[in-house]
């Protein structure tokens, strides 16, 4: 399947008759910038689709230990090793084996100083994969690595030759008034967005992989367990805030901030010389 040339509406509208009821031979792919991502954004899909695979693009483990769980002990590789080990146990609940699962190799929180190394290892996945949608972060200023995410997944997809896959988001979070706004877009449409309404079993196979991701518990439980939506990936200006006022993650007070992150954003586009983020 391709969508690419297509009207929104209408790239929706095939989206949604295969994905309900779901289109076994669909081959979807989700860039998730941390472990833990793919069970917030998009659990229920990712345990109907056999030949789904999910790529980190980081492996989870800041720098700055300050950052981690405050029972978390050993080096930087012992947390990064702890969350990969997590995510395999909450993948299993899909039905993801090891083969689905791969590692870009970013630093959590520093995703947007790698923005062409990991664009180019996702233009290879990419390639070997030959996913017909790749499912991504919004750009919402919620996390530093979600915004690259959003970045590299279009990067990568600019560079290849080859038909490339059609591009969605899952929600993440953001700030509004202040506030962690999850399981919805910013800017919300419901007309141009696909839901999930999780049945009890989804909800049931949700919870245990969430439980999996026990460095991220008290993270997690901000997350409630509901409906999942996908939409198509809109144009971004990468240039520019995605909304007025802070960034959640200025709210939070982590060393980087928005104006810092688009300018590394728009010097990595440059360096990719395959997108134009002004």
């Amino acid at each position: 399947m391709n969508w690419q040339a297509d009207p929104v509406k209408s790239r929706l509208e095939t989206l949604q008759l295969a994905f309900d009821p779901p289109d076994s031979s669909l081959r979807v792919v989700i860039l998730a910038a941390h472990p833990d991502d793919e069970t917030i954004g998009a659990s229920a899909l990712l345990a109907r689709f056999p030949f789904a695979h999910v790529i980190f693009l980081t492996d989870g483990a800041p720098r700055d230990a300050k950052l981690w769980p405050p029972d978390m002990r050993g080096s930087r590789e012992d947390y990064a090793n702890t969350r990969r080990e997590e995510a395999e146990r909450a993948l299993a609940y899909a039905g993801l084996c090891g083969e689905q699962i791969s590692w870009l190799g970013g630093m959590d929180q520093d995703a947007v100083l790698e923005i062409r190394s990991l664009a180019a290892r996702l233009r290879e996945s990419l390639r070997d994969y030959r996913p017909q949608v790749l499912i991504t972060h919004p750009y919402e200023g919620g996390h530093p690595d979600h915004d690259s995410a959003a970045l590299i997944a279009r990067l990568a997809i600019a560079g290849l030759a080859t038909v490339a896959p059609d591009l969605c988001e899952m929600t993440s979070y953001h700030a509004r008034n202040g506030q962690c706004v999850t399981g919805e877009f910013l800017n919300s449409n419901s007309s141009a967005e696909i839901l999930f309404d999780l049945t009890e079993a989804d909800r049931e196979r949700k919870r245990k992989m969430m439980d999996e991701y026990k460095s991220q518990r008290l993270v997690l439980e901000n997350f409630p367990i509901g409906g999942e939506k996908l939409r198509i990936a809109p144009e971004c200006d990468f240039s520019q805030p995605p909304h007025e006022g802070k960034l959640w993650y200025e709210c939070m007070g982590w060393t980087m901030t928005g104006a810092r992150w688009r300018d590394l954003a728009s010097a990595g586009c440059s360096q990719a010389q395959e997108c134009s983020c002004g």
